[in-house]
């Protein structure tokens, strides 16, 4: 019984060790076209499509208005309708409310996916060379499928954070399930009040 519990570990740590990957870049974009160029660089993976997405939730907790027009080119074409944030066309209402509601709880929400961030640093993003780690399971799908579920790493919280990405006509990974990504997580130090009574 022992022996068997020991090959199923070792397999679980095999799996997760074969479908790792780490997405780097040097700095945050500072605008709409510093983020297609890095879009267009580094999503051409599911978990690069990841990471665009995950970068754009942390512009909008930043800047409200470039966040818009970024979650507006790293989502799936179905999740946009006619509107005002990029090129005539926004997100939906129904995910663009679901966002301004959970970071408005707690802004630093999508700082908890760069690596170096926790609580303890209250979710404080490196200055430079930031990155993302992701995994895959058995049921993740392949890349041929066009559309797979990836795990994101999260400094606040317990367990990685699913996104399921599909692939566009242009060879890009986009965003198509994520609500995840926006669910609470542990308290910034900073917010963690102690009764000195």
């Amino acid at each position: 019984m022992k022996k068997t519990a020991a090959i199923i570990i070792l397999l679980n740590i095999f799996n997760i060790l074969l479908f790792a990957t780490d997405i780097k870049f040097n700095t945050l974009p500072k605008s709409i076209e510093e983020f297609l160029s890095l879009r267009d660089e580094i999503a051409k993976t599911p978990e690069g499509g990841g990471a665009m997405m995950v970068i754009a939730l942390i512009l909008y907790s930043n800047d409200e208005n470039l966040g818009r027009q970024c979650l507006t080119v790293a989502v799936n074409q179905d999740q946009i309708v006619q509107g005002n944030y990029y090129k005539g066309y926004k997100l939906i209402s129904s995910k663009m409310s679901l966002i301004e509601s959970q970071i408005s709880k707690q802004k630093y929400i999508p700082n908890s996916y760069i690596n170096g961030t926790s609580p303890e640093n209250n979710y404080e993003l490196p200055k430079n060379n930031l990155s993302l780690s992701f995994r895959r399971n058995k049921y993740s799908q392949t890349d041929e499928s066009g559309s797979v579920k990836v795990f994101v790493n999260c400094s606040g919280a317990d367990s990685p954070r699913p996104i399921t990405l599909k692939i566009n006509d242009k060879g890009i990974w986009k965003a198509f399930e994520y609500s995840s990504l926006v669910v609470g997580i542990k308290k910034a130090k900073k917010e963690i009040k102690t009764d000195n009574l």
